[in-house]
């Protein structure tokens, strides 16, 4: 079966590493997988898939709608697409929607996050967002897919959409290339990601401060870019035991996991990260590190009280780790690190999502 990928994202967006890994697991499962996007041929993107690349204007706002339009163009120009799938970021389906009717092509809509942008652009998303989601409940060959149970909700309680047309896709990991080092169990903390003012990264160098000034012996990292970038860096400077990288490839993002023992998850408890499955949550797990962030329910896994998974309310941030961190003996982060591991192993292989992608797929071919 032939599955067209149509993607609003460069293979260098680090929010494009679900989109390779669904890519590459569809590849290996006999799944003839065409990926359209932005990308030019002769970019490096390590997927196993046909590549076609289609072009977009530059001008502020229109990057999606222009890159759909054109998208749209192209699979017009196709001649044989008997028997495809397509799947479409949710930026896309509105231009894409009648092509694929003409054409009788069923599809499957991706939903990895609601609009997450601030401001303007925010503004212009979310009508777009809402859109792609209406063509998904009114179309008779077509789901769409969410990363969690409190994704779904959000999505029905702004759309009559019936729950047999939502398939839950949560966020995997790549457990060889993300796996645990032994090393010295000091406190090292970590977080990688954008570092973007509205997801609470700036909490996170005050949180350093005060558990030096606590007398804890603990250094940072901080992996990625985003409106805070420089203003991190500026204080790295005068801070030794913070470091700021800016964004790198994944497998040397893995490299600083596994050096590290804790891994921070500050999101706000906003509707946006509430609903979120965040990938750095699984790599986390999988690297062996403890879990420390706020509480809500897009940094839970699921009901479950874990030791080496620890969430606070927003207000007692840096209060409760600071006394969360005081308490890690070498003999608890070890035990911690191990039940992280064990549980990334047994619950958050991208095989488990992979499985669920082609159920959805074999779902809506049969229709």
């Amino acid at each position: 079966m032939q599955i067209m990928w149509f993607s609003a994202n460069s293979s260098t967006d680090m929010c494009f590493t679900s989109q390779k890994a669904l890519i590459n697991g569809l590849a290996s499962n006999g799944y003839d997988v065409q990926l359209i996007n932005q990308d030019s041929l002769n970019t490096n993107m390590g997927i196993n898939c046909q590549h076609f690349t289609i072009g977009f204007s530059n001008f502020p706002g229109m990057k999606s709608a222009s890159l759909a339009k054109n998208m749209a163009r192209w699979l017009n120009q196709q001649e044989s697409t008997d028997g495809c799938i397509a799947i479409v970021d949710w930026r896309l389906i509105a231009k894409l929607h009648r092509v694929l009717i003409m054409k009788k092509i069923p599809w499957i809509l991706l939903d990895r996050s609601p609009p997450a942008d601030k401001g303007v652009l925010a503004k212009l998303q979310w009508p777009v967002w809402r859109k792609a989601w209406k063509l998904v409940a009114k179309s008779t060959s077509a789901k769409g897919t969410v990363v969690s149970a409190n994704h779904q909700q959000y999505v029905q309680n702004r759309i009559n959409i019936v729950s047999n047309k939502i398939c839950q896709l949560p966020a995997g990991v790549n457990l060889e290339v993300f796996e645990p080092r032994p090393n010295s169990r000091k406190l090292k903390l970590i977080y990688h990601g954008r570092l973007d003012r509205h997801r609470g990264v700036l909490a996170l160098p005050m949180l350093l401060r005060k558990s030096i000034s606590a007398g804890l012996d603990i250094s940072m990292k901080l992996i990625g870019d985003g409106d805070c970038f420089d203003e991190l860096q500026k204080i790295a400077l005068v801070m030794d035991q913070l470091t700021v990288y800016p964004r790198m490839p994944v497998v040397e993002v893995a490299n600083h996991l596994r050096e590290s023992t804790i891994g921070i998850l500050p999101m706000p408890d906003i509707d946006m990260w509430a609903i979120s499955s965040p990938l750095k949550r699984s790599e986390y797990c999988a690297s062996g590190l403890l879990i420390f962030g706020i509480d809500h329910d897009g940094h839970r896994f699921d009901s479950s009280d874990y030791p080496w998974l620890k969430l606070v309310p927003q207000h007692d941030f840096h209060e409760e780790g600071i006394r969360w961190f005081s308490e890690l003996s070498d003999s608890r982060i070890s035990e911690f690190a191990k039940s992280s591991r064990e549980f990334a192993e047994e619950n958050l292989s991208w095989e488990i999502t992979l499985n669920l992608l082609i159920q959805s797929i074999q779902s809506i071919s049969e229709r």
